[in-house]
């Protein structure tokens, strides 16, 4: 007796399981798309704050000038950094980094670093303007096409504080700054 031997024809029901199954997948996957459309939500990348006591601390140990922080409490500090940086030539730079209420950047820096090259790094190639006085002192204004800083010289110490806010919150949060203890 002789095994029987395939035709190489599929038969009808053997179709028929096939297409059920592949239709069943699309219903679905339909379905878990449809859900996945209706509850997916973005996630906004939230703002990682950093904590800037131990950086201060070594900076105000160590620095020759009077190291300060804005006292603004609704500010979020982001970065906190003492060292040089490539237009500071060696010299340590003081930097913090700001999201405000607003969610503008905002960043202060100090270093005793003079000249064109830092004064173009941290105002993000500002060009000069107008002088004002921020509490009781005076201050130089500079403007860049998404940056507004102003900036104080005194005793051979850089102060710059810059963001992308108006003119008027970067005023104020230099008039907050202070060395403390």
């Amino acid at each position: 007796m002789s095994d029987p031997q395939p035709t190489g024809r599929r038969t009808r029901p053997m179709r028929q399981t096939v297409g059920d199954m592949i239709r069943s997948m699309v219903v679905v996957l339909a379905v878990v798309a449809a859900i996945l459309i209706v509850t997916w939500r973005p996630k906004p990348d939230p703002v990682r704050t950093v904590d800037i006591t131990q950086a201060l601390v070594t900076a105000r140990s160590s620095a020759d000038f009077a190291v300060e922080v804005p006292t603004l409490p609704d500010l979020r500090a982001t970065s906190v950094r003492w060292e040089p940086t490539e237009g500071s030539d060696g010299s340590l730079v003081w930097h913090l980094g700001y999201v405000t209420p607003s969610d503008e950047y905002l960043q202060v820096a100090q270093s005793r670093a003079a000249g064109d090259a830092f004064l173009s790094e941290q105002t993000a190639g500002g060009e000069p303007g107008e002088d004002v006085t921020i509490a009781g002192e005076r201050w130089q204004v500079f403007t860049a096409p998404e940056r507004t800083s102003v900036v104080r010289m005194d005793d051979g110490v850089t102060t710059i504080v810059s963001g992308t806010d108006l003119l008027d919150q970067v005023m104020t949060v230099a008039g907050t700054l202070r060395a403390g203890d």
